[in-house]
């Protein structure tokens, strides 16, 4: 008798499947649209406010902590600040440490501090958690410094340190770990393709449990864009090797490694401020006014790439589509989606 039921159960189980699976192709055939629309959408937050940046073009930090805050309960749907970072980051243990990777490459154009602390201290106060646990973090002191970030490697306080004290500041080249700071963990090799293997900074191996991904918003003359996925150029040893073919496969298979994609919990992209052409090099070519959230890099790189485009167009300049190709890589390895009608975009 039990064994006629687990039977019988097991049938209308695969039955109800074959069922499932066979209208679901039936609305594919008939109505593409309608089944992508019965599939799982990524959320994008963009919070605009004009305040964020005053009339002297500077940002205003009394205002970014309250828009993040917005931001982020859009994002997750929550009903307070502190369920949407309880919903980020659930169950997390007092002994577990929070990377924030900002971008500072640019040293006219990179993520504000205004925007990083007020992100940390938003995860701080929310959950309670030790402000010792929260790192901001980049390639480089120099560059951090340059960016107006105060360096703290002591134990009290929001951590912030680069994986070396300083780079070339002629060629960018990475100088030797005996230089000094934490350096890179050599005793992982990883593979980008085309036959390129590189090393993560041991901030990010040894130190981090989770990860929040804090780019800014410009364009790219080999990638198209520059934005959360490419951030992760500054998290490895040698970027300048993985500028050929548009910068694939080098994006799409850095960001599928387990280190990236598993610790990433959040995307929070500084568009206060933006680059749209001849990037990512320069100073900030208009004041955009907006921060972007998702816990999907591809879908908010490619929400990014078209503020870009729609600021472009106001130059008569072509689309960047075609140059942005690491979005359908990451998309194909599973990364997120690139699809504007799998796309859903929530306006704070």
């Amino acid at each position: 008798m039990k064994e006629s039921l687990i039977n019988r159960r097991t049938f209308l189980k695969v039955t109800a499947t074959g069922v499932t699976a066979t209208c679901f192709s039936l609305i594919l055939a008939i109505n593409p649209k309608a089944a992508k629309a019965a599939q799982y959408k990524s959320r994008v937050a963009l919070a605009l406010r004009n305040r964020l940046v005053n009339d002297s073009d500077r940002i205003e930090s009394k205002v970014v902590r309250p828009t993040i805050d917005e931001l982020l309960t859009a994002l997750t749907q929550a009903a307070t600040i502190r369920d949407a970072w309880q919903q980020i980051f659930p169950n997390l243990q007092t002994t577990e440490v929070i990377g924030i990777k900002v971008n500072c490459i640019n040293r006219n154009h990179f993520s504000h501090p205004e925007v990083a602390y007020a992100v940390a201290e938003s995860l701080i106060d929310s959950l309670d958690i030790n402000p010792n646990k929260v790192i901001i973090w980049d390639r480089s002191n120099s560059e951090l410094e340059n960016a107006r970030y105060s360096i703290n490697t002591s134990q009290t306080g929001i951590r912030c340190f680069g994986t070396m004290p300083k780079v070339s500041q002629f060629r960018r080249v990475i100088q030797s770990n005996l230089d000094g700071g934490i350096g890179y963990n050599k005793s992982l090799e990883v593979d980008l393709g085309n036959d390129r293997k590189d090393h993560f900074s041991r901030i990010l191996t040894d130190l981090c449990t989770y990860l929040i991904n804090l780019p800014v918003l410009k364009d790219h003359v080999l990638s198209g864009v520059s934005l959360s996925m490419k951030n992760h150029f500054g998290s490895i040893t040698l970027p300048q090797s993985c500028h050929g073919g548009n910068c694939e496969p080098y994006i799409s298979n850095l960001n599928n490694h387990p280190l990236i994609k598993e610790k990433t919990r959040l995307v929070l992209c500084d568009a206060l401020l933006g680059i749209y052409h001849g990037g990512p090099y320069g100073p900030p070519q208009w004041i955009n006014r907006q921060l972007l959230a998702s816990t999907d890099p591809v879908a908010l790189d490619y929400t990014g790439m078209q503020l870009i485009n729609k600021r472009r167009r106001e130059d008569g300049l072509r689309s960047l589509e075609k140059a942005t190709i690491y979005l359908r890589s990451a998309a194909r390895l599973g990364l997120g989606t690139n699809d504007p009608e799998l796309i859903d975009l929530v306006n704070v």
